[in-house]
């Protein structure tokens, strides 16, 4: 299982009465107090994002608010300095993958590819891209004439495992799946339009759990979540009322709780929903360190850039006696990469 953890001088015992070397990079005990002092350059945990966004024709709307809000979402990471990825797939992104052997003549693999509208295409943006923004705002409005059979789930499978997406996720990097709907994923074993939740083919939920496990070689919450904007309840709807074709997404609601993602109401406005997914993802790409000697609690002292930060379960550090990591969780003293992050301690025993 991969770990989100900061870069780290293995331990040394160096009686002496000042700390660090001049690499500022180096761990003591100080003879005077016994005390060890761990110093770190705090890199934040690489971060792949995908949109699977709906694009049949009641989406008009949700997907202009998602360009528009877009700032909402990205803001955070390019603030933090993460090195992050986006991409978007579709929902009909299936009919190149699961029935392009099938004889059908709409079906082809390039409907895997990550979707560009802009020319020359850039179908992965990073943060090295320039108009970030302005490129991944017309990249999600993937348009409305794609399939009223939605199926989410199995377009981000045929997506993630497309011989044409290969450069998109990498292997250390925390995977973070949004889909953006006003339906539910009906994903099932043929092509026929069956939106009943008794069908026999369809996939269940856990499935999916299974084949996000298998694509990132980790597991839910700590190497990926997946996050939903839809239709959470009745109520919103009947607000969208597009002639029957809005569903309650209770399955995609069901994928977002079985990985730690968030469920988001599609109803609601698009710069609280995406900062909302935001904080969830910093939450769980949190800045972590191992600590390599057992330390007596009371007396650990966290710093970044020489602030102090408070112990606390919910906005500071906090410290896990059985994987020996101190986290530090909420938004407030999150570290920037290139941060300078300092621990000192008392150890429980010398020895």
């Amino acid at each position: 299982m991969k770990k989100n953890i900061g870069l780290l001088v293995a331990a040394a015992s160096v009686f002496a009465l000042s700390s660090c070397d001049k690499g500022g990079a180096a761990i003591s005990v100080l003879a005077s107090t016994s005390q060890f002092q761990q110093a770190a350059v705090f890199t934040p945990r690489k971060l792949d994002v995908l949109f699977v966004v709906d694009n049949s024709g009641s989406m008009a709307a949700s997907q202009a608010n998602l360009a528009t809000n877009f700032p909402s979402f990205i803001n955070y990471f390019k603030n933090k300095g993460y090195d992050y990825r986006l991409a978007v797939t579709t929902t009909d992104a299936y009919y190149g993958d699961q029935f392009v052997t099938n004889g059908c003549s709409l079906c082809t693999v390039g409907q895997t590819q990550f979707r560009s509208s802009v020319s020359p295409a850039i179908r992965v943006v990073d943060n090295n891209t320039p108009n970030l923004e302005s490129v991944f705002s017309s990249n999600v409005r993937v348009g409305t004439t794609g399939s009223g059979d939605e199926r989410a789930f199995s377009s981000m499978k045929a997506a993630l495992n497309s011989s044409l997406n290969v450069d998109f996720h990498r292997a250390d990097a925390f995977l973070a799946v949004i889909i953006v709907s006003d339906a539910d994923d009906f994903s099932h074993d043929d092509m026929s339009l069956n939106e009943s939740y008794a069908q026999a083919t369809l996939h269940p939920v856990s499935n999916y759990v299974t084949v996000l496990n298998t694509f990132t070689h980790g597991s839910p919450v700590l190497d990926y979540s997946v996050s939903t904007i839809g239709v959470l309840d009745a109520a919103c709807k009947a607000q969208l009322a597009s002639g029957g074709e809005n569903k309650i997404g209770n399955r995609y609601m069901q994928l977002s709780d079985l990985t730690g993602g968030t469920k988001n109401s599609i109803c609601n406005s698009f710069a609280t929903v995406l900062d909302n997914i935001s904080t969830s993802i910093a939450t769980q790409t949190q800045a972590s360190f191992h600590l390599n000697r057992a330390p007596v609690v009371s007396s650990i002292s966290v710093m970044v850039n020489g602030a102090v930060v408070p112990q606390s379960s919910t906005n500071g550090w906090s410290y896990d006696s059985v994987s020996q990591n101190i986290t530090i969780v909420g938004s407030t003293y999150q570290p920037q990469a290139g941060a300078a992050v300092t621990i000192n301690f008392d150890p429980v025993s010398l020895n």
